[in-house]
């Protein structure tokens, strides 16, 4: 082999190397932005009031009746920011209360029906139960909320709701109204068929999720 086929193959082989490199540093931003965290619900942040959220909201007003309740509007999220915009996990969920609880994150998918005006629910995902503290004294004085936060590991896809399994709740916003959280009654249970909310309530549902 003469020196300079030697050299043109080694000229090749750096080029080949130095455009994978290239390549390697253009797909980089692209892939670490597909990676980015996003999150989904209403936009919570110290400055959220759980106004009149106290005492805890139970279902159908009575004490141990268990509902589920699903995010129907995001507060400081409107028009969609309830869904979930992408398909993932959700690796954290954050929260801002009243007064102390507890209740079992599920994820839901929302069909309505404009014809009978119905919101038809099922679950899909279940997680794990989420004990709360709420908001102390200084908290209401100072106006400065206490937001929780708690990992999870739920898997959700993209169009998929919040919602959450128990008795009573103090993780709401009241302050407005119309249909921004929808009401099961009795709960609904992972893997059973669509049905339709037994009641709708104006309150928010103060609870965000972090897609990873």
């Amino acid at each position: 082999m003469t020196r300079t086929s030697t050299a043109q193959k080694i000229a090749r082989r750096a080029g080949l190397l130095a455009a994978a490199a290239s390549l390697a540093l253009t797909l980089a931003p692209a892939a670490g932005l597909a990676k980015a965290p996003v999150r989904f619900g209403s936009k919570l942040d110290p400055t959220v009031q759980p106004s009149n959220s106290l005492p805890a909201h139970h279902c159908q007003n009575t004490p141990r009746v268990v509902c589920t309740m699903v995010q129907e509007e995001a507060y400081g999220r409107p028009d969609g920011g309830q869904l979930a915009p992408r398909t993932g996990t959700i690796r954290k969920i954050r929260l801002i209360a009243g007064g102390s609880g507890s209740f079992r994150l599920q994820v839901a998918k929302v069909k309505r029906s404009t014809l009978f005006g119905t919101n038809e629910a099922k679950v899909v995902a279940s997680g794990p139960k989420i004990a709360y503290e709420g908001q102390d004294e200084a908290n209401w004085e100072s106006g400065a909320y206490k937001v929780e936060s708690f990992d999870v590991d739920v898997p959700v896809k993209k169009g998929q709701q919040l919602a959450l399994r128990g008795g009573y709740t103090s993780l709401l916003r009241c302050s407005s109204g119309g249909d921004n959280t929808l009401i099961y009654t009795p709960p609904l249970a992972v893997g059973g068929p669509f049905a339709p909310a037994s009641e709708t309530d104006g309150c928010w549902l103060l609870i965000e999720a972090v897609i990873r």
